[in-house]
């Protein structure tokens, strides 16, 4: 990855020029001190990578033009996880490490032993920023998308295999599950910090949701996020 890349939400072609605005502008500028002149590569969140060079720097904005695109097709399996709405710090951390490790998509849903319900705009919005921050040092193209879902009982069956963290003895491990299931959409459900309810693990077999386990130990919410991420990403290796 190159030392300056940055983040345009908006569609890129060759030779068009474009403002880089706001905090990436802030960045650009007061963090990097780039001049006018430099070579610096853009990104849109949705598969595409521009080398662009600046043109010129204005007060609260600069001028770009495009003199490159390297686009990256996306991937026809996506990595989903369920979360039910854990403690603030927890989801930071989840939605950063889980961007590095490849999440297509974060659905946050309130929990019966949640202790948020919902989350404001503000709050989604720093969750979208702190993506984009991981999606830039991390080299990916796309940018997952982060979505408010209504409570289990609300949810429709799944046409691709979707799993959940199951504290049962008799649960078997997410690992050898996956050993028999090929490289396509998946999901991952994970419980709030005081775990799933018996009936919500109700809701999820009704739904065709596996109970399983991801190690001998009981794990935090934001460890087993994480582990599950990688053991379903591992299948794309």
């Amino acid at each position: 990855m190159p030392k300056e890349r940055h983040y345009i939400p908006r569609n890129l072609a060759l030779s068009q020029e474009v403002f880089l605005e706001g905090t990436e502008f802030h960045h650009l500028v007061n963090v990097m001190r780039s001049t006018v002149g430099a070579q610096i590569e853009l990104i849109n969140g949705l598969g595409v990578c521009a080398k662009a060079k600046i043109a010129k720097i204005e007060k609260k904005r600069a001028l770009l033009v495009v003199e490159s695109l390297f686009s990256e097709q996306k991937a026809a399996d996506c990595l989903i996880l369920a979360q039910a709405i854990p403690k603030l710090n927890r989801l930071d951390f989840i939605i950063e490490k889980g961007t590095e490790l490849g999440l297509s998509a974060l659905w946050l849903f309130p929990g019966d032993h949640c202790e948020k319900r919902e989350l404001s705009v503000n709050q989604l919005e720093r969750l979208n920023h702190l993506a984009i921050a991981a999606m830039k040092q991390s080299g990916r193209l796309y940018l997952p998308e982060i979505l408010m879902l209504p409570p289990l009982s609300a949810w429709k069956p799944l046409d691709f295999p979707f799993f959940f963290g199951s504290l049962s003895p008799e649960a078997p491990a997410l690992n050898r599950l996956l050993q028999n299931e090929p490289a396509t959409t998946a999901i991952f459900c994970v419980g709030p910090e005081g775990g799933l309810s018996a009936s919500e693990e109700k809701i999820l077999c009704e739904l065709g949701a596996i109970g399983t386990k991801l190690g001998k130990h009981i794990l935090r919410t934001e460890t087993a996020a994480i582990a599950a991420i990688t053991l379903m990403a591992q299948r794309e290796l």
